[in-house]
């Protein structure tokens, strides 16, 4: 009789946990607490009461268990996600270790570092210089109205110097930098990466790093500081445009409080952010090119979303180290 009642008590278990799910039902089966099974199974399962109890507490377990294991789920893939985070977060450095690393080992490829130099530099001139042309003159019109509410117009060659210098050249030419030829970057390393290019290039003894890499690195590192340069003084001039011709700042009045304001540290500041920003642009863009086919899929579908990850990452990136370079250097 013990062992019709036992029997009867897991096939009733097993029903309803059919109904719950039942591509599990052995899973949760296994799952019930060790104590229940010894207790039905033992010769306690006489006492009707201990059947009433035992019935209903493996009811209520598969309940819910039920219930806890979408939220088990939920929590395994959150977990699973997260290490996979931080494990590109690990690849990503060990990336920029390596390229530093082989910045310094001789001989430097010339004829790729040069390209890469008209590439990112010379090409982006005149993106540079429409932006900073009319960001200057925005600047130029919002700081004269601003100003001469409290009767300070004639200090709006230091506001537009210090706006551009320290802040807004070196951002803006390194978000155009990274729409222009970071992404441009991102997928011509990505294509390679899809065409086995980079697996030829290691076959035949030559290193991906010093070729595709290091060059783009060093190239965005001299390249960004210049273009920041060439923005700020047009950015200045597009100023005076709006502030001295057309609404009535004379020329002595805007350079030469500029000069009394604008210090060489100021200077310096936006020349070491547009010098990390050069190395952002180039880490990442190459990062995700070199890894496209790991990263993000294989095909023309993998490399656009390699590019478009590039262009995002570098943009939040610059925006995000450029604060934690104000605090530094403010």
């Amino acid at each position: 009789m013990h062992r019709c009642f036992t029997g009867c008590v897991f096939s009733r278990s097993s029903e309803i946990l059919d109904s719950i799910n039942r591509t599990k039902v052995q899973e949760r089966r296994n799952d019930f607490h060790p104590k229940l099974d010894s207790y039905i199974l033992t010769e306690n399962i006489q006492n009707p009461w201990f059947r009433r109890t035992a019935y209903r507490n493996i009811l209520t377990y598969a309940a819910s268990s039920a219930k806890l294991r979408p939220m088990s789920d939920i929590i395994k893939r959150f977990g699973a996600s997260t290490i996979d985070y931080i494990r590109r977060m690990g690849v990503m450095g060990l990336f920029l270790f390596k390229a530093v690393l082989f910045m310094g080992i001789p001989p430097l490829k010339l004829g790729r570092f040069f390209k890469q130099i008209r590439f990112i530099g010379m090409q982006s001139v005149v993106v540079i210089l429409l932006t900073g042309a009319f960001s200057g003159m925005v600047l130029g019109f919002q700081g004269f109205y601003s100003l001469s509410r409290f009767g300070s117009d004639a200090f709006l060659g230091p506001m537009v110097g210090l706006a551009l210098i320290k802040e807004l050249g070196p951002v803006i030419s390194a978000l155009m930098v990274t729409g222009r030829a970071g992404s441009a970057i991102a997928a011509e390393i990505g294509i390679m990466r899809m065409s086995e290019q980079i697996d030829a290039l290691e076959l035949m003894g030559l290193n991906p790093y010093r070729y595709l890499v290091v060059p783009n690195l060093l190239a965005a590192m001299i390249s960004l500081p210049l273009l920041t340069a060439i923005f700020d003084v047009v950015g200045i001039f597009g100023g005076y445009l709006i502030g001295g011709k057309l609404l009535g700042v004379g020329a002595g009045t805007y350079f030469g409080e500029m000069a009394s304001y604008v210090e060489m540290t100021d200077i310096m500041e936006g020349i070491y952010k547009s010098f990390s920003f050069g190395i952002i642009i180039a880490w990442v863009c190459c990062f995700k090119g070199y890894y496209a086919g790991i990263f993000t899929g294989f095909g023309s579908e993998g490399v656009s979303r390699a590019t478009t990850q590039a262009v995002v990452l570098s943009s939040v990136l610059i925006l995000v180290w450029d604060y934690f370079m104000t605090s530094i250097l403010f």
